[in-house]
């Protein structure tokens, strides 16, 4: 017992501002002030250098830290104290002050890691355009228990190089004005766990900006508890991202993710191929877009809700698929129908649909439907099932 008691003492001492070990260089030693005012970027970069000379992490004591243009990481690990809580209501973290916007906070390359830090950004007014918090463009990069308030973008991967096997997790983002997390460029099973991206905090935002989680390549990209709120989109898979040189469609999975009050959920553009289990898609418009001639979309065990605009619209796709699910548009002051068939090969079953209007309305351009063992309630309102509608 006395050893134990004096390890834990000898951790929570190196945990301490201005203290060093054998595996860490504080940035307080590297000369940091920490008190909001001076500028700590030198101090930084200096921590850094050592840390990548002495193959040390560099540790960054609770204060909050000024710096003034972007700090670069490469197989290195920059943290701190990752007791602290990174919900956007607790201010426990230190926290990272940008005051440049000609490139991101962090810019992480091959194994670099990011961990227990607080990036808020300060605006003279609302920004047009801007720089992401973290920027990454290396594979292996390791992003967690981090905190991004106020940025133009948060965590974007640049788009050019390969960032496989990167691995984010518990990240909470409070009012990104434009997007919350893009990945693309990822040739090996990245991961995206426990992320929230919220459109709310001091400077509101209407609903036509804005897009929580933002995919292009990936191969066989992860998904779990992601939730975005108040975006213009929740989830959008996209194949040909602006800015983007690096071009093709996602392979991936989502469970137990989930939108609320967003105008779009989960929106599928291009090739891509995406099975969604679980997780709760409450919008105003519509909660599963798809649009791709070769879109292959499955969707089992959740529940989209959606107010003004049809809960499911599938625009074209390979095929689409969606089982075990509540359907409903519960809104009676408007008309759409729950679920919309425009074009490709559709399968809806064992499925709960709820509408104040027409259940399934099916278009001229459908290649094929199958419809199975579900409940369609319309209230009176229209007909269950509607085939040979205008396109």
């Amino acid at each position: 017992m006395g050893l134990l008691v004096a390890a834990m003492a000898a951790l929570a001492a190196s945990e301490e501002p201005g203290t060093t070990s054998a595996h860490m260089v504080s940035v307080r030693d590297c000369g940091a002030t920490g008190d909001g005012v001076a500028d700590d970027t030198a101090a930084f970069q200096e921590a850094v250098a050592r840390g990548v000379n002495d193959g040390k992490h560099v540790y960054v004591p609770r204060g909050t830290y000024r710096i003034a243009s972007p700090i670069a990481l490469k197989n290195i690990v920059l943290r701190g104290p990752e007791g602290a809580a990174w919900p956007a209501d607790i201010d426990s973290l230190p926290s990272i002050i940008p005051t440049h916007r000609d490139g991101p906070a962090f810019h992480l390359t091959a194994g670099a890691a990011l961990r227990g830090l607080d990036i808020t950004y300060h605006w003279d007014s609302e920004p047009e355009h801007g720089p992401s918090a973290v920027l990454v463009s290396g594979i292996g990069v390791y992003i967690s228990n981090v905190r991004v308030r106020y940025a133009w973008d948060g965590i974007l991967t640049d788009g050019e190089h390969n960032v496989g096997r990167i691995n984010f997790e518990n990240i909470f983002m409070v009012a990104v004005r434009n997007v919350g997390v893009r990945v693309t460029g990822t040739w090996d099973v990245p991961r995206l766990h426990n992320i929230e991206v919220w459109n709310a905090g001091p400077v509101a935002r209407g609903l036509d900006k804005g897009v929580g989680f933002l995919l292009g390549k990936n191969d066989l990209i992860r998904l779990t508890d992601c939730f975005a709120f108040a975006m213009q989109t929740g989830f959008l898979l996209d194949d040909a991202i602006d800015g983007c040189t690096i071009k093709g469609e996602t392979w991936g999975v989502m469970n137990g993710c989930a939108t609320d009050y967003c105008g779009t959920g989960i929106a599928v553009e291009g090739a891509h191929t995406l099975s969604v289990s679980g997780g709760s898609f409450w919008n105003h418009q519509t909660s599963l877009l798809v649009d791709g001639a070769d879109a292959r979309v499955r969707v089992s065990g959740s529940e989209l809700k959606s107010n003004g605009a049809p809960v499911i619209d599938v625009r074209n796709s390979d095929h689409t698929v969606v089982t075990g699910c509540s359907i409903l548009r519960p809104m009676e002051e408007y008309d759409p129908p729950a679920i919309v068939l425009r074009a490709g090969r559709t399968t809806i079953g064992s499925n709960h649909i709820e509408s104040y209007g027409i259940g399934v309305q099916i278009a001229k351009g459908v290649r094929s439907v199958a419809l199975h063992g579900n409940t369609i309630v319309t209230h009176g309102q229209g007909a269950s099932i509607r085939q040979d509608a205008p396109d």
